[in-house]
């Protein structure tokens, strides 16, 4: 017993040796292994407290048994063994820098995982910094009545620098067979895809394209392509509000045979929006005035909410409205639309 307690005695005593150490203002000296610093504070792992995160205007010493990597605020970076006294710092015995010239010290590992976020962040490919939700709902109805509903919906968007690329796609299908007719009593698709670039802190251009299916508006297909400015109304971590105005191009075609080509004027607003910490809203309007049938027009309307279930899962609650001022003859000029359903969402912006 006294053999293996001196053993244990030694690995710590020889542990100790080997250990990085900070020492504090007021005379304490932790040891351990010195992860990293960020400007305000410096983690270094314990085998006793796990990692100890410290002021860094409590330390007055350090010195590291091992090399670690220095950034200053210059941008120089050096590598090696590092020793703090009286607000130099010296890498290997090398000439001294003013520890607050200091911006960062990051062991291998810590550097190598700031490297490739820098990478990221500066070069950024198109799989990086995307952001976004797939929604999906099912209503089932039997006995009396017999009927299904279903709804899916994605979502993501990118903002990379200057540039905000968006994608959205919905789809509802729905069946009945209680009454005759039996079949389909909704059948609608819709996809689209903007642009954005930032050409001043408030102001940015953009493009955009949508394309719609419904089945019982008669519509085969409508192809919108436009573009303007907008205008960045506010903006925090709560959310933001833009709002924009430019014109766009509309193609449709429906089950009768009929097509319209039109130019239109195209005024856009978005808003999201924290509620509540954990509310999430999202709503986005669109009217586009006819200009080659004045009077004419069309309005979108598509609101979301949704509430986190845990961790990537969420409850969603939409409400769509689709209005246009000259329908087929016998079809109704407004559409409106509520879903529910689990959204499942997805964020590499956070990495």
């Amino acid at each position: 017993m006294t053999f293996f307690t001196r053993l244990l005695g030694l690995a710590l005593f020889v542990s100790l040796l080997s250990a990085d150490t900070v020492t504090l203002s007021n005379g304490d000296r932790i040891s351990g292994k010195i992860v990293k610093t960020d400007g305000a504070a410096v983690v270094i792992k314990t085998t006793y407290a796990g990692e100890v995160k410290i002021d860094l205007s409590a330390v007055t010493a350090l010195t590291t048994d091992e090399p670690l990597n220095v950034v200053l605020k210059s941008g120089q970076t050096s590598r090696g063994k590092l020793a703090l006294n009286d607000g130099q710092l010296r890498v290997d015995n090398g000439a001294p820098a003013k520890f607050a010239d200091v911006a960062a010290i990051r062991d291998d590992a810590a550097q190598k995982a700031w490297q490739r976020e820098d990478e990221r962040l500066h070069h950024p490919k198109l799989l990086d910094f995307w952001a976004g939700a797939l929604t999906f709902g099912l209503a089932e109805a039997s006995g009396n009545s017999s009927s299904t509903t279903f709804n899916t919906s994605a979502a993501a968007s990118r903002v990379a620098g200057k540039n905000k690329l968006s994608l959205y796609f919905n789809e509802v299908y729905a069946t009945q067979s209680t009454t005759q007719p039996y079949g389909e009593t909704a059948n609608r698709i819709g996809a689209g895809a903007s642009v954005n670039r930032d050409i001043a802190p408030k102001l940015y251009v953009f493009g955009t394209t949508d394309f719609d299916y419904d089945k019982f508006l008669g519509l085969d297909l409508r192809s919108v392509f436009g573009g303007g400015f907008g205008y960045h109304a506010w903006k925090s971590s709560r959310g933001y509000l833009d709002v924009g105005g430019g014109s766009d191009y509309n193609h449709e075609k429906y089950s009768t045979g009929l097509t319209h080509n039109s130019a239109e004027v195209l005024v856009t607003e978005e808003l999201s929006l924290k509620l509540l910490k954990k509310l999430n809203l999202h709503e986005r309007t669109a009217l586009y005035p006819n200009l080659s049938d004045t009077g004419q027009y069309r309005f979108d309307f598509d609101t979301t909410a949704s509430l986190p279930v845990y961790k990537f899962l969420e409850w969603n609650f939409g409400v769509s409205d689709r209005y246009q001022s000259n329908p087929l003859a016998l079809h109704k000029a407004n559409d409106v639309l509520f879903t529910t359903g689990v959204r499942l969402s997805f964020d590499q912006t956070k990495k």
